[in-house]
């Protein structure tokens, strides 16, 4: 009986040793845990943050390339207009004066500054049309 006794004491002592081993490597695993998801916490909040800052970015670049793609039409449309009412100055010298002798020099001079400037407001056109087709390149990139 005693045997018995002392074999169930060790055995008791032996489960109890095992019983306390497992609870601090419980313990230790919750606190692993417990830091773990902190961690992962603190880096979600700051992805979420980083993600705001990058749509405000990108919304303010949006505008931005809406607004100069608006000012570039704009400018276009500008553009067009003095080409056109060079045109009908053109059209006016060259019909009115047609028989003048003297007159026929000034309205070559004219209509080679006529052509320079409509030259020099095509040229304007396509830069500004070259820098709406480029920034739309840009706006697709992103």
């Amino acid at each position: 009986m005693e045997q018995q006794l002392q074999q169930s004491n060790k055995l008791c002592e032996m489960y109890r040793e095992q019983c306390i081993s497992l609870e601090e490597q419980l313990c230790r695993q919750r606190e692993e845990n417990e830091v773990t998801q902190r961690l992962f916490k603190d880096r979600g909040e700051k992805l979420n943050h980083r993600l705001k800052l990058v749509q405000g970015r990108y919304n303010d670049l949006e505008r931005r390339r809406n607004l100069e793609v608006e000012g570039f039409k704009t400018d276009v449309k500008m553009l067009r207009r003095k080409l056109k009412d060079l045109e009908k100055q053109l059209f006016k010298l060259v019909a009115v004066n047609f028989n003048d002798d003297d007159r026929d020099l000034e309205i070559l001079r004219e209509v080679r500054n006529t052509a320079k400037r409509s030259h020099g407001v095509s040229a304007d056109l396509r830069t500004l049309k070259a820098k709406i087709y480029e920034l739309e390149n840009d706006l697709r990139q992103l």
